[in-house]
């Protein structure tokens, strides 16, 4: 059962959020002011962080001590659910649209009113 979920906590993790894009995460530590895709980039990469190292937590732990406390693995595994839904959402808000021009009438019609 752990197995299903870390694959299920990365399928979400990728489906969420995508590749991690270091670049822009290591602007937003190098110093300086960030930008929102900087900061944006820094959490994703903390996330995909997190969830890396729970899947990684739970493989070991499958034949360990841990192994008989499951509530301790289902608690980690909502905490990364919920954290990947909320970067997932952050990261889908935040991301700018671009807006190529035209007219209102254009955007209207585009939009069927």
């Amino acid at each position: 059962m752990p197995i299903l979920v870390g694959a299920a906590q990365l399928g979400a993790a990728a489906a969420a959020l995508g590749r991690p894009d270091p670049g822009p995460a290591l602007t937003f530590l190098g110093g300086g002011w960030p930008t929102a895709g900087d900061t944006l980039a820094a959490l994703e990469l903390l996330v995909w962080a997190i969830v890396l190292g729970a899947v990684g937590w739970s493989l070991v732990t499958i034949g360990g001590e841990l192994a008989g406390r499951p509530r301790a693995r289902e608690g980690v595994a909502l905490a990364i659910g919920v954290l990947i839904l909320v970067a997932g959402a952050a990261r889908h808000v935040t991301e700018p649209v671009g807006m190529s021009g035209g007219s209102v009438q254009e955007a209207q019609s585009f939009l069927g009113r």
